[in-house]
């Protein structure tokens, strides 16, 4: 079989000219002489609540691990607290995050069809996030309704790992060292109106995604972000499917060796998509 080097992706993308315009890919192997299996697309966005200093290279195991189980993974750079937006004169980063995971989102998949071609299935993607990551990826599924930017472009799944997904009562609660108010802006409030990054307050006043799972683990050790974030929210939101997972700390949900990592896999859909179901026709 062919490897690569431990710890290391096979591709790196660069989708945009700044400091944060890369993405780490990681492709199933194949057996020598082997014509390649097309693998499902799956994104991992990586936590750290948002800040420059932790970046993608600590998802590098649970990239590897997903790969092992047949997924084609891509794990995404984007702006971060202290990075590129105090260069463009911006307060916070947000406003350049969202315009990077819709660029990247739109970019990558064509990018992948060129370094990779026949490697990647024509499914819709898989999006797993974890902690800050979680709220980017369920943002991600808000935001990419009705296939703007190509229908690689909506997932078909997202899976949130002790997401940040209440930014209000993040913010009250100064999670993170008062993250929330260093992404939006310290005069800024979280937005329940349609683009706005608080999914907590878009999924309360009834957003949904067009045929996508919203899914999240939480574990009842977790001191980062509290489970009640997770559970609270569950308790107005019926598009949000929550687990709780006894005993689980923030950081065992991405360590593909914890006791964690089968309660993760199993939450990811089959490799082989089905398609969703046709919708009723109008009377």
């Amino acid at each position: 079989m062919l490897t690569r080097p431990a710890g290391l992706p096979d591709v790196v993308l660069r989708w945009a000219d700044h400091a944060d315009g890369v993405a780490e890919v990681w492709l199933p192997p194949t057996g020598f002489g082997a014509a390649p299996e097309p693998a499902p697309l799956l994104y991992a966005v990586h936590g750290g609540f948002w800040r420059q200093r932790y970046d993608r290279r600590h998802l590098r195991p649970l990239a590897q691990a997903l790969c092992g189980l047949g997924w084609a993974v891509v794990v995404p750079e984007y702006a971060r607290i202290g990075g590129r937006h105090r260069a463009a004169g911006l307060d916070a980063p947000w406003p350049l995050l969202a315009d990077d995971l819709r660029t990247l989102r739109r970019l990558v998949p064509q990018m992948l069809a060129e370094v990779a071609p026949g490697r990647i299935t024509a499914d819709r993607p898989v999006l797993v996030g974890h902690s800050a990551g979680g709220l980017l990826a369920l943002w991600w599924a808000l935001d990419a309704r009705g296939g703007r930017e190509g229908p690689l472009s909506q997932p078909r799944h997202v899976l949130a790992l002790a997401p940040v997904a209440d930014l209000a009562r993040a913010r009250a609660e100064r999670l993170g060292d008062g993250a929330v108010a260093a992404l939006l802006g310290s005069d800024t409030a979280p937005s329940a109106a349609v683009s706005g990054p608080d999914i907590a307050a878009r999924l309360r006043a009834g957003e949904h995604p067009e045929e996508c799972s919203l899914h999240v683990l939480h574990g009842t050790d977790d001191v980062q972000v509290p489970v009640v974030h997770s559970t609270d929210l569950a308790a107005d939101a019926s598009a949000l499917d929550v687990r709780v997972l006894p005993d689980v700390e923030h950081f065992a949900l991405i360590d593909p060796l914890s006791a964690a990592w089968p309660d993760v896999a199993a939450a990811l859909p089959p490799l082989v998509s089905t398609p969703p179901p046709p919708r009723p026709a109008a009377t």
